[in-house]
């Protein structure tokens, strides 16, 4: 009995072995010549290669020819029109290194093609071709330049984990459906400008070593550039975003840039950190937009950016942030967020709710000449230097309850109803007008400490008459005339 077990395991192993290929059998890849290859590709017969090293380099220029002058001619042959060319077969070369050249461009392929986990030794150029079934290259490694500027792609293509170790074109290269750029490594310049992605776009837990370019994109479905490293400058500069968009957890080590970018679907920036200049001068948000736990540790941009819907800013760390001359036009919210250098809201149209409810200024912040169309919630907010409302206008209520704050400019403001208590400020601007406004604030909500604690700083910031005999009455008469001016 138990001979017959030991036979039958012994067979099971041998029919296993006979199926594995030979990659997991361990074997020593085989040459093969890149006219093979090409004359496959040629005739249309199925091109499948696994675990071979291609000897030569591929040209599509050689399929202009017969298939006898193919496997004759050693020597690369160029063509002199631009014609394009077609391949009618499905081209799979998996686990493999091609030795030489990859000149495919301008060639269309009608049917799947895959270059799964294979070496590229040399250039490798896809340019102005069409793929009409699903592309892979996950896994590739690219060892030299790799181009597929204005190439487009039908179905699904896969860059997964694929290494670039040089330059890598994306010029305004066409994905028609899902492109997968998951835990792809880019290690020098990177371009996908003027790129347009209709189907989703995928950089999860991508790398960029070095600069990388997606200027005047065109990401017509949803983009993810979740755990993403930009090691050098990115540009995402006048990009169009259709969809949603969110960089969760995403690192970026030098500058960027999102001048004049379009954002019409929702936004959401999560756990990223901005270490260089953060750009957004010029943008537009017209749904929702939300950054949350996101450090900006450089000077971050947002003049002259509109915002058409609602806005949150949670848990953030800024230093110099800049939202000069922007527009919200629906509800903002800042909380629980710091500002350690300058934060500049000057001139600023606030359409909705604003609230920078437990928010801490330890630098100037600048509201001046700003209009607060909504109410206004300042409250639990910390200003360490100084507020500057010169100029401002609250056409509803504002409120500064709980706020600690160290200076502040009231002058030329306006506003309704202002519920700051005086013990919360340190220092008022020396301003008549700003002092009786704020006399007459407290006397509206009957909020007698805080009128008499203003009248008397108001009083002992006047210059005092050298005279000491009748410094009673001198005081009596600024009194009267204060209550009158009211």
């Amino acid at each position: 009995m138990r001979a017959s077990v030991a036979l039958l395991v012994w067979l099971l192993f041998l029919l296993i072995l006979s199926i594995l290929p030979n990659t997991a059998l361990g074997e020593s890849p085989s040459i093969v010549p890149a006219e093979e290859v090409m004359v496959k590709i040629k005739l249309g017969l199925p091109v499948e290669y696994d675990n071979v090293i291609i000897k030569g380099n591929l040209n599509s220029d050689r399929l202009g020819l017969e298939a006898k002058q193919i496997l004759r001619i050693p020597f690369e042959v160029k063509r002199m029109s631009n014609d394009t060319t077609l391949a009618n077969n499905s081209i799979i070369i998996n686990n493999s290194i091609i030795e030489g050249r990859v000149d495919f461009n301008n060639t269309v392929f009608h049917k799947y093609v895959s270059f799964e986990n294979t070496i590229f030794l040399e250039n490798a150029s896809f340019v102005y071709s069409i793929f009409e079934e699903d592309a892979k290259f996950s896994r590739c490694n690219f060892q030299k330049t790799v181009s597929l500027t204005g190439s487009q792609f039908h179905k699904e293509v896969n860059f997964t984990q694929a290494i670039f170790h040089q330059p890598a074109f994306f010029v305004g290269t066409r994905f028609d459906e899902a492109a997968e750029f998951l835990g792809a490594h880019f290690k020098s310049g990177t371009y996908f400008n003027r790129s347009l992605f209709s189907g989703p776009a995928e950089f999860i837990e991508t790398c960029f070593s070095d600069f990388v370019e997606f200027s005047s994109c065109q990401y017509a479905a949803d983009a993810f550039f979740d755990q993403v490293y930009f090691g050098g400058a990115a540009s995402l500069k006048d990009a169009l975003f259709s969809q949603a968009v969110e960089f969760n957890r995403t690192i970026l080590k030098n500058e960027s840039s999102f001048y004049g970018s379009h954002f019409s679907g929702s936004v959401k920036i999560s756990g990223s950190i901005f270490n260089e200049t953060t750009d957004f001068t010029g943008s537009q948000f017209d749904l929702d937009a939300c950054i949350k736990n996101s450090s900006f540790l450089a000077q971050a941009f947002f003049n002259n950016t509109r915002f058409n819907s609602s806005v949150e800013i949670i848990d953030c760390v800024f230093h110099d942030a800049s939202f000069r001359e922007s527009d919200f036009l629906d509800d903002f919210a800042i909380h629980n967020t710091s500002f350690y250098g300058l934060s500049d809201f000057a001139s600023g149209n606030f359409d909705g709710f604003a609230d920078f409810g437990g928010s801490q200024f330890a630098d100037n912040a600048d509201f001046s000449h700003a209009i607060f169309n909504g109410p206004a919630d300042f409250s639990r907010s910390t200003f360490s230097s100084k507020i500057n409302l010169q100029g401002t206008e609250f056409k509803r209520n504002v409120h500064f309850e709980s706020c600690k704050i160290n200076a502040i400019n009231l002058t030329n403001s306006s506003y309704q109803w202002l519920f700051l208590h005086w013990d919360c400020i340190n220092h008022l601007d020396k301003n008549r007008e700003a002092y009786q406004r704020l006399i007459y604030n407290y006397k509206r909500l009957q909020w007698r400490k805080d009128s008499s604690d203003c009248i008397s700083a108001f009083l002992s910031s006047i210059p005092k008459m050298p005279s000491i005999n009748y410094s009673w009455i001198i005081n009596s008469l600024r009194l009267m005339i204060m209550w009158l001016s009211i």
